[in-house]
């Protein structure tokens, strides 16, 4: 049961969230934050975070910063950006949730491919990590902002 307890009950909430987050960043590219969707992935996320704190770092500091404290802070921060998001509207929660996807994305690839606990979701992570990717792009290429750098850089 410790096994099931520590290994997988905190990580399938993980899994669910980033899911969840990757399709709101794709729905984004709309210019849109699906509200109702966004809210449940907060509570799946904020569930997982509480489950890594409470089951497999026991309410400890010291096991959740065993790998450093740049990694935690790091991450603890996306999870501000993520409740934060939920409670805010407009342009600000989309920036918030954009950027909680690219820190929460460089995190969780390389999480699967270290990580034996978490090895079972490499090819989720990764395919929900391109939808992801794929909306920022066409955000990217819809605004016009990756364009505008791009001719500002051969104007210089």
């Amino acid at each position: 049961m410790e096994g099931f307890a520590t290994d997988v009950l905190p990580f399938v909430p993980a899994m669910l969230g980033y899911a969840g987050l990757s399709a709101v960043v794709l729905r984004s590219a709309r210019g849109e934050l699906p509200e109702a969707l966004w809210r449940v992935c907060v509570v799946v996320i904020v569930t997982h975070v509480a489950l890594v704190w409470g089951v497999r770092y026991q309410g400890q500091l010291s096991h959740a910063t065993r790998n450093g404290y740049a990694g935690f802070l790091i991450f603890h921060g996306a999870l501000g950006g993520i409740v934060a998001s939920a409670l805010l509207r407009g342009r600000a929660a989309l920036a918030l949730v954009r950027a909680s996807f690219a820190v929460v994305t460089l995190g969780a690839v390389g999480a699967v491919f270290r990580y034996e606990a978490v090895a079972v979701y490499r090819v989720p992570v990764l395919l929900c990590a391109a939808a992801g990717v794929a909306g920022l792009a066409r955000v990217c290429f819809q605004d016009g902002a990756l364009k505008s750098v791009i001719d500002a850089r051969e104007d210089a």
